[in-house]
C-alpha cells in the first residue's frame, strides 16, 4: 500500500511538472495531481524541490533500468551495446514535456535544483561505457592501442560526445548522429 501510494504521488508531481513546469507547481497542485491531501504528500516531500530532486532521481532510475538488460548480455557486441547505452540516455529527460515554455523552465530548475543528480548520471553512464569498453578489449573484439587514448578518455570522450549530440542535434536526428557518432569509434578501434 505504501509503495502504491508513493508510486502515485510520483505519478501526480511528474504530470504537475510536466505539465506546469517548475515555477508553477507547488504542493498544492502536485497533491491535486495526485489524489492525495497536501499532508499525505509532504509526507513524501519536504517541500517543492524535495518533489522535483525525486521526480529527476526517478527519471535517471528509469534510464539505468533501461540500460540492465544491455550490460548483462554479455554477447552482445562492445558497440552495439555502447550504441544501446548512448540511445537510452539520448532520449529527453522531459520527453513527455510538449510545451517548450515549460521545457525551458524545468532545465532551468534542473540546474538549479537538481544538477548534481545529473553529473552523477554521466558519470554513472561513463562508468557503464568504461565497462562495455574493457569487455570489448578482453574479448578481443576492440583494440585501442591505436587511438592514444585509455578506456577512461574514451567513455569521457563518449559521454562528452553524447552531451554535444544532446546540445545541439535536432531531436529528430539524434538516433542516426548517435549511429554515425559510434561508427566512427567503432572504426578507431577495429583489430587488426
Amino acid at each position: 500500500m505504501i509503495n502504491e501510494t508513493k508510486n502515485q504521488i510520483m505519478s501526480g508531481a511528474r504530470q504537475c511538472f510536466f505539465r506546469h513546469g517548475y515555477t508553477a507547481s507547488n504542493i498544492t497542485l502536485i497533491s491535486q495531481y495526485a489524489g492525495f491531501s497536501r499532508v499525505t504528500v509532504h509526507k513524501q516531500f519536504k517541500n517543492k524541490d524535495d518533489a522535483f530532486r525525486q521526480l529527476c532521481l526517478l527519471i535517471v532510475d528509469e534510464s539505468t533500468q533501461a540500460c540492465e538488460p544491455i550490460l548483462e548480455n554479455t554477447s552482445l557486441p562492445c558497440w552495439d551495446a555502447i550504441e544501446s547505452i548512448m540511445a537510452i540516455w539520448l532520449r529527453p529527460t522531459f520527453e513527455e514535456v510538449s510545451d517548450q515554455v515549460v521545457m525551458r523552465d524545468l532545465k532551468y530548475h534542473v540546474q538549479e535544483v537538481a544538477d548534481d543528480i545529473f553529473v552523477a548520471a554521466h558519470e554513472l553512464v561513463e562508468n557503464m561505457i568504461r565497462s562495455r569498453l574493457t569487455m570489448g578489449i578482453e574479448n578481443q573484439e576492440i583494440n585501442i592501442a591505436n587511438t592514444e587514448v585509455t578506456i577512461a578518455d574514451m567513455a569521457n570522450l563518449l559521454v562528452a560526445c553524447l552531451d554535444g549530440v544532446r546540445g545541439h542535434i535536432h531531436h529528430a536526428d539524434i538516433k542516426v548522429r548517435c549511429h554515425q557518432l559510434v561508427n566512427i569509434f567503432k572504426q578507431a578501434t577495429l583489430t587488426r
